[in-house]
């Protein structure tokens, strides 16, 4: 049986994954978005669910302070997020526990500060109902923490501790049901490479304890080292042979940044590592982000007292599934394809006042109230309702069909927006007031901030009130394929309707100015293929 890779696609990073008789459950860091901690279900590693989300409800945890900062690094700016970072998710005793961290971004007068780091506990007796529990919160000046439930009853705790200069890996035992310390927090391994060491998660294995962890930042040089142990909070010895997963810098290969992962055996008893990793599609440009993947791994044999995991990579696109894994009726899916329970998929930016939001119950229809100019949304790109789903693909469309009757004269801007934080986002809107049609781009990340926003199309006389439907259509692609009408007409209906399709990439000169000023690998516009906006009118009284 073939797996595809990525196994999760589009913005899925830092997975950590379990197996509870023959299911599998994965979870991904969040950052900024509601609902926090997407849990993915499989029972064969093809197919995957969307069953839920750990962080449900607002009133488990606030993310009003996880906005994103922008790093000047030389010659280019980083952008860094806060919110959830780096869950690990484990069961023991019939509980599944989940440990993570609520990485806020404090302003004092308005400047941003040192970031606070919120670690806590969640747990739940029933990952498939995903009735999670309030947090549970724990004292660890860092992010990244593992959760390790030893044989004689103990539990630690292991992070990336901000404690030292040049970072490492400290560990506590740990009361998991107040958070509260056991024992004195210590240094237990600064890494191989002793470059920013983060990620831990601690395994046993034939009496020994295995520190994995990933290092050397988040690109280049990102890999995977590893020590052992014959005690879970140290000494720690390093693997002569590390990294165990080696950065991809100098390798041929389509994954590119592994590192960040996660060790499990299958229900046949094979072991396997899954990862983040991003897809580098064009001209260096990895546009869906990181993502989850999977390859093999496997022990030593031979001599216990050199027993270390062996990793197969690079990661390829393509894997051969050794054996075939039990059926599970509760989360069948379409095979090897991403599916998600009604619902469970739309995001929400940090702290949304829900009451502006409904969802139906297929998951399918929403009803959006618009937000006050008034209220500041923070973190937001404006004062905005906005609702959204992850980009799952690399090529498809996103698609809004808005009442124009409701809006004209009511002062409401209202589209599709592609957003990536609130410094990068490109938006195509209908101004209600005015009846015209507007798409505006901002990107602050760059060195030389953009902001811009053309009127691309006057509907009719400001104010007008018009009973039709205006339909936003946009195509993203990572071919570069120039549209291939300006406008055109197609019959509906038995010719009583007719659509009018309008690529506003070509029909407009300014707007196509705006695209064809950027380079093709750039983040917002460069795989924008085709932006349309369709005007359904009567044709025939």
């Amino acid at each position: 049986m073939l797996i595809n890779n990525p196994i999760i696609p589009g913005f899925a990073p830092d997975p950590s994954i379990i197996r509870i008789g023959n299911t599998f459950f994965l979870v991904n860091s969040s950052f900024h978005l509601f609902p926090g901690l997407p849990i993915y279900a499989s029972s064969d590693l093809l197919s995957w669910k969307h069953i839920g989300n750990a962080i449900s409800r607002q009133s488990q945890l606030s993310l009003a302070e996880s906005s994103a900062l922008i790093h000047d690094r030389g010659a280019a700016n980083l952008v860094g997020t806060g919110g959830l970072w780096a869950p690990t998710m484990r069961h023991h005793d019939g509980m599944t526990y989940i440990v993570c961290t609520n990485v806020a971004h404090p302003e004092i007068v308005g400047k941003p500060t040192w970031p606070r780091f919120d670690n806590f506990i969640l747990c739940t007796t029933d990952i498939l109902a995903g009735n999670w529990s309030d947090p549970v919160p724990f004292d660890f000046n860092g992010m990244d923490p593992d959760i390790f439930f030893d044989d004689d009853g103990r539990v630690y705790i292991m992070g990336s501790s901000w404690n030292t200069k040049d970072g490492a890996i400290n560990g506590f035992e740990v009361d998991v049901n107040t958070g509260a310390k056991l024992s004195e927090e210590k240094v237990i391994w600064a890494g191989a490479i002793k470059n920013t060491p983060e990620g831990p998660h601690v395994y046993k294995k034939d009496d020994w304890y295995f520190l994995l962890i990933a290092e050397g930042g988040t690109h280049d040089n990102h890999q995977m080292s590893i020590a052992r142990s014959r005690s879970p909070l140290g000494p720690y010895e390093s693997y002569e042979g590390n990294p165990v997963l080696k950065p991809t810098t100098n390798i041929e290969t389509e994954i590119m940044y592994t590192g960040h992962g996660d060790l499990f055996q299958d229900n046949e008893g094979e072991w396997w590592l899954t990862c983040l990793g991003v897809r580098k599609v064009r001209d260096g440009q990895s546009i869906m982000g990181r993502e989850t993947f999977l390859t093999p791994a496997k022990w030593t044999s031979g001599d216990p007292e050199n027993l270390w995991p062996v990793i197969q990579q690079p990661i390829r696109p393509l894997l051969d599934l050794p054996r075939h894994t039990s059926s599970v009726a509760e989360i069948s899916t379409d095979k090897g394809q991403l599916t998600a329970q009604a619902g469970v998929d739309w995001v929400w930016i940090r702290d949304p006042d829900m009451s502006l939001y409904k969802v139906d119950d297929t998951g399918k229809s929403v009803s959006l109230r618009p937000s006050s100019t008034e209220v500041k949304v923070k973190g937001a790109p404006a004062s905005i309702t906005f609702i959204g789903k992850r980009q799952r693909q690399l090529t498809g469309q996103a698609r809004v069909v808005l009442r124009q009757a409701e809006l004209v004269g009511k002062n409401t801007l209202s589209g599709l927006m592609y957003y990536k934080d609130e410094h990068r986002h490109a938006s195509i809107t209908f101004d209600s007031m005015a009846s015209t049609i507007v798409f505006e781009l901002v990107n602050k990340v760059k060195r030389e901030p953009i902001h811009r926003r053309e009127i691309v199309c006057h509907l009719k006389s400001a104010g007008e009130a018009d009973s039709n439907d205006l339909e936003f259509l946009l195509k993203y692609s990572t071919k570069v394929t120039p549209p291939n009408h300006n406008t055109t007409f197609h019959g509906k209906k038995a010719a009583t309707e007719k659509t009018l399709a309008t690529n506003l990439l070509k029909k407009n000169p300014s707007l196509s100015s705006i695209k064809d000023s950027y380079p093709s690998n750039d983040y917002l516009m460069g795989w924008i293929s085709e932006i349309i906006y369709t005007h359904t009118f009567t044709a025939f009284g």
